[in-house]
């Protein structure tokens, strides 16, 4: 979209204005559109939550407003998170262990570890319902969760991370965010396994996952630690580890 009201408004000699919807800030931030509403709202859902239709009103018209007051390339922030869809709260009945302060490497891993273990039961009952698993991009089967968490547990205290025994699909530091992407996958995979009627949505999972798990205390870390880091490899990698709206903490 950033590329496409650049190239809409120099094609036009500058008689077409544009204004644009952006999910991703660093996205308008390198490639600087004419006009760019960054909304906090989680990927494929530029309006929010479906069935709030005065509110994706009102997202559209803050889009369209910059058109009358933007007179450089500008990034206005949308001010409000995305209503929650449904009728009932969600909130995930498996329980694990309160996220504690660590500061050391190995009592991470094991804090970690164990929360891996907590939620292993619910992700096999996860495929059995569905028979089948996103888990996997990074390279690590389902069994090697645990292998992942001491990677990113490593990362997250300065620890130089080993290759261990998975048979990785990307060189560092790529391997940072897909190994994120397939924990981040199975923390999901295990919290959809619940019984209820109640289906969670993607704010109500991410919420679950950054701010009541110690996952999304660890990723919180990693994120920060990438950065901070003068490898625009590394500080690149951010872009999708944490949701828009989840990577400041609460």
């Amino acid at each position: 979209m950033c590329a496409l009201s650049h190239y809409i408004e120099r094609g036009s000699n500058g008689r077409v204005a544009t204004t644009g919807i952006s999910l991703i800030r660093r996205h308008p931030e390198g490639m600087k559109p004419p006009r760019s509403l960054w909304v906090p709202f989680p990927l494929g859902r530029p309006l929010g939550s479906p069935d709030h239709p005065d509110f994706q009103r009102d997202v559209l018209l803050n889009a369209l407003q910059l058109l009358e007051t933007a007179t450089e390339p500008t990034i206005d922030d949308y001010p409000q998170d995305a209503p929650i869809s449904g009728d009932d709260p969600w909130a995930c009945a498996i329980m694990v262990s309160p996220p504690e302060p660590a500061d050391e490497t190995e009592a991470l891993r094991d804090q970690l570890v164990e929360e891996i273990r907590q939620l292993a039961p619910w992700h096999r009952e996860s495929i059995n319902r569905r028979g089948r698993t996103t888990v996997g991009i990074s390279g690590a089967t389902v069994e090697q969760m645990e292998d992942l968490a001491v990677l990113l547990a490593d990362f997250a205290t300065g620890t130089e991370p080993s290759d261990g025994e998975i048979d990785w699909n990307h060189p560092m530091p790529a391997r940072l965010k897909f190994a994120s992407d397939d924990l981040r996958a199975f923390y999901h995979e295990s919290a959809t396994a619940q019984p209820g009627a109640a289906y969670p949505t993607d704010a109500d999972l991410n919420d679950w996952l950054f701010n009541q798990t110690l996952l999304g205390t660890v990723l919180r870390q990693i994120v920060g630690r990438m950065r901070e880091s003068e490898d625009r490899r590394v500080s690149g990698m951010v872009i999708g580890m944490i949701p828009a709206g989840f990577a400041r903490a609460r």
